[in-house]
């Protein structure tokens, strides 16, 4: 148990892929990196949930209240699904419409000095 909790310990910050923020540019980017696998991670969950209802679906197939209702559980997993992709489409239509640029400017916010290590 206690090499299983050194291994983790001592992996942790790569799995983690910790690095220091030193400056809000890199705030912004590992924001930016977060939201984008947090909707990638959505969107994938989506269209398993829908394969997953179209299989139960068809599974199903002798019995017609088991039907109904997995049936309206695939339309709400289409519009959960159209809702996650419009709102991402939105956010690029508006971002391309008024010419904004996703990455933050550089040099222009102060940069945090971390104290030089004693040897």
């Amino acid at each position: 148990m206690k090499k299983l909790i050194v291994s983790i310990a001592t992996f942790l910050p790569a799995i983690a892929f910790a690095q220091p923020i030193t400056d809000v540019n890199s705030l912004t980017y590992k924001l930016t990196n977060i939201g984008n696998t947090f909707i990638q991670i959505l969107i994938a969950f989506a269209v398993i949930w829908i394969i997953y209802n179209v299989v139960r679906y068809i599974i199903k197939a002798d019995s017609p209240d088991d039907r109904k209702a997995i049936g309206s559980a695939i339309l709400w997993s289409i519009v959960g699904l159209f809702v996650i992709l419009s709102i991402w489409g939105l956010v690029r239509i508006l971002t391309n419409t008024f010419r904004t640029d996703t990455t933050a400017p550089t040099n222009q916010f102060p940069q945090v000095q971390y104290p030089s290590r004693i040897p």
